[in-house]
């Protein structure tokens, strides 16, 4: 497996810009882990990140241990649906 040091992450800001399921899929590269955050943000992973060897996502554990803390971290590509663009498909 090729490891990528720079990971994507994709911050929604618009209820228009919610990738469907599929499109998160693709995204994430796997199947969506769906991770409600503290403030009301939702964030997207691949599920099986860890299991696939994924490189650490800065960005997006950033955002884990504003959260959280330094509980965790993030791995593979993700995306953080503000609250304020979520809608009932998340």
């Amino acid at each position: 497996m090729l490891f990528r040091s720079k990971m994507k992450f994709k911050i929604i800001n618009k209820k228009e810009d919610q990738p469907t399921l599929e499109e998160a899929q693709e995204f994430v590269g796997g199947w969506v882990e769906r991770i409600l955050l503290k403030n009301g943000d939702i964030m997207l992973i691949d599920e099986e990140g860890k299991l696939k060897q994924n490189s650490i996502n800065h960005k997006a554990t950033d955002y884990w241990v504003k959260s959280f803390g330094m509980t965790d971290v993030i791995v593979g590509d993700a995306i953080l649906i503000k609250q304020n663009a979520l809608t009932d498909l998340w």
